[in-house]
């Protein structure tokens, strides 16, 4: 199985491409969508669609996972991020759709919700033996995937 996770974000959405087969899992591709910062706000939804859907065509996900919008801080920010969540959704179109809260993939790939970001980020070198995951971003989109997995185990 093959799953495209996403870490939406306005300024920057994480990527990564994670398959599960007979060797374990395997990332396939990662990276971050940087659409220009001045540039305005459906330019920019449009790069990150743009971009996405490259990767869905290269790729051929099962699945995608994205990360849920975290609400707490910032409302307008989390409206934005929002979009890009919209965005996610449309190009995820035809395929298996799984969200995750970001406390629900820390307790999946460390065993805890409130798991340090250096501990998430060991661990998911371990889960995929790779060292060097990308940006933050690219490595939360790993995680995501990762997550989607492991979810769909019996």
């Amino acid at each position: 199985m093959r799953v495209l996770g996403v870490d939406p974000g306005l300024i920057a959405t994480g990527y990564g491409v994670v398959e599960e087969g007979p060797g374990g899992l395997r990332p396939l591709a990662r990276g971050t969508v940087r659409p220009p910062r001045g540039a305005p706000l459906p330019e920019r939804l449009a790069e990150i669609h743009r971009r996405l859907s490259e990767i869905v065509a290269e790729y051929q996900p099962d699945v995608v996972a994205v990360e849920e919008v975290y609400l707490a801080r910032n409302t307008s920010s989390a409206m934005l991020t929002a979009q890009v969540l919209g965005v996610v959704k449309l190009v995820a179109e035809g395929r298996k759709l799984r969200s995750y809260a970001p406390r629900e993939v820390k307790k999946w790939i460390c065993g805890s919700g409130s798991a340090p970001k250096e501990q998430m980020i060991h661990m998911m070198e371990h889960l995929l033996s790779a060292k060097e995951l990308g940006s933050d971003h690219a490595a939360d989109a790993l995680a995501v995937a990762v997550c989607a997995l492991f979810d769909q185990r019996p």
